[in-house]
C-alpha cells in the first residue's frame, strides 16, 4: 500500500513518461502486451485529416440545426407563447386561434422532417485530446488503483480525470412532438375556464429542454479516417503497400488506445476489430489474392457499428 506521498511521485513518474511518448515509441519491451501495442514512429496522414473527420461529425448536427423547418419551429414556440398571454388575459378566442395555429404546424413539420420531432435550439462542443502513450495510461490507472485502496478517493479523481480523449457534444432541443398534445389539453382547459391551469400547463411546455450527449472517443475517429484512406489507397493502381501496412498499423494502435482508456466493454468486439485488421494485413502480403478491397469494407463497417454503439 502506499502514502499519498509515494503517489504524487507516482503522478510525476507519469508525467515525465507522458512527456518523452515518442521516446517509449521508440523502444521495445520484451514484456509483450506494451510492445504489441507500441506507438508506431510515422503517421501517414496529417492533424488537419483527422480534423475534418472531427468536423464532419459536428456538421451533421449544424446542418439539422440550418434545416429551413426550424423557422417553423421558432414559430409553434412564438404561437404557444402568445396563446399563454391569451390565456393570462382571459381571452378564449384569441388562445384559440393561437393554439390552433401552433397545433397545426407542429404536426406539419414533424411529418416533413421526423428529426425536427426534437427540435435543437443550441449546441456545445467539448474536445479533450490526451496526448500520452498507452503505458503512461497503464501507469496512472495503477496509481488509482493504489490510491482507492489507501481509501484515497479525491487522489484517485484527479488521477482519472484526465484520462479521456474524447469530443463531447450537447445538444439541447426542444420536444416539438409533444406540443400538440399539450396545447390540446390547454385549449380544453380554456374552454372550462381553468385558465391557471391552461397557462400553467403550457408554461411547463415551454421550459421543457431535452439534452442529449454524444460522446466519440478521439481514437476511434482517427482510426475511422486512417481505414478511409487504405480503401482509397487499395482502390488505385499500384498503391503503395507499405503506405497500407502504415496506416494499418496506426489505426490497430488507436484501437488499442481507445481500449486502454475504456471506451467500450472489455468485450469481444476489440479482438475481433484487432483480429480484422491483421487480416487485411496478411491479404496484402499475398499477391495472388485480390479480397483485400472487401475486406477493408467489413472492417470499416464493423468499426462504425462500434463506434455507434459505444458514443
Amino acid at each position: 500500500m502506499k502514502t499519498l506521498k509515494h503517489l504524487l511521485v507516482s503522478l510525476l513518474a507519469v508525467v515525465l513518461v507522458a512527456c518523452n511518448t515518442n521516446n517509449a515509441a521508440n523502444k521495445t519491451n520484451d514484456n509483450s502486451a506494451e510492445a504489441a501495442a507500441a506507438k508506431p514512429i510515422k503517421n501517414y496522414l496529417e492533424k488537419v485529416d483527422f480534423e475534418k473527420n472531427i468536423n464532419k461529425e459536428i456538421n451533421d448536427i449544424i446542418t439539422l440545426s440550418n434545416d429551413a423547418l426550424m423557422d417553423d419551429a421558432s414559430e409553434v414556440i412564438e404561437a404557444t407563447k402568445e396563446a399563454r398571454k391569451a390565456i393570462a388575459d382571459s381571452n378564449y378566442t384569441d388562445a384559440k386561434a393561437y393554439i390552433e395555429l401552433a397545433i397545426g404546424k407542429a404536426e406539419a413539420l414533424t411529418a416533413l422532417n421526423p428529426k425536427l420531432a426534437f427540435a435543437p435550439i443550441d449546441f456545445s462542443i467539448e474536445t479533450n485530446d490526451l496526448v500520452t502513450d498507452i503505458s503512461a495510461i497503464k501507469t496512472i490507472s495503477e496509481a488509482a488503483e493504489e490510491a482507492l485502496e489507501d481509501g484515497n478517493i479525491q487522489a484517485a479523481r484527479e488521477l482519472l480525470q484526465g484520462l479521456r480523449s474524447e469530443l463531447k457534444i450537447k445538444e439541447y432541443k426542444l420536444p416539438i412532438a409533444t406540443y400538440p398534445d399539450a396545447l390540446k389539453a390547454a385549449l380544453v382547459l380554456t374552454k372550462e375556464n381553468k385558465y391557471n391551469e391552461a397557462k400553467a400547463l403550457l408554461n411547463a411546455t415551454l421550459n421543457t429542454i431535452v439534452t442529449e450527449e454524444k460522446i466519440l472517443p478521439l481514437p476511434i475517429l482517427r482510426a475511422e479516417r486512417m481505414l478511409q484512406e487504405v480503401e482509397t489507397l487499395v482502390n488505385k493502381d499500384g498503391f503503395n503497400k507499405d503506405d497500407v501496412k502504415l496506416l494499418l498499423d496506426n489505426a490497430d494502435y488507436e484501437i488499442s488506445f481507445a481500449e486502454a482508456l475504456g471506451y467500450g466493454k472489455k468485450d469481444k468486439e476489440f479482438k475481433e476489430l484487432y483480429t480484422a485488421i491483421k487480416e487485411v494485413k496478411k491479404q496484402m502480403m499475398d499477391d495472388s489474392n485480390t479480397n483485400e478491397k472487401g475486406l477493408i469494407k467489413k472492417l470499416r463497417a464493423k468499426l462504425k457499428k462500434f463506434k455507434e454503439r459505444i458514443s
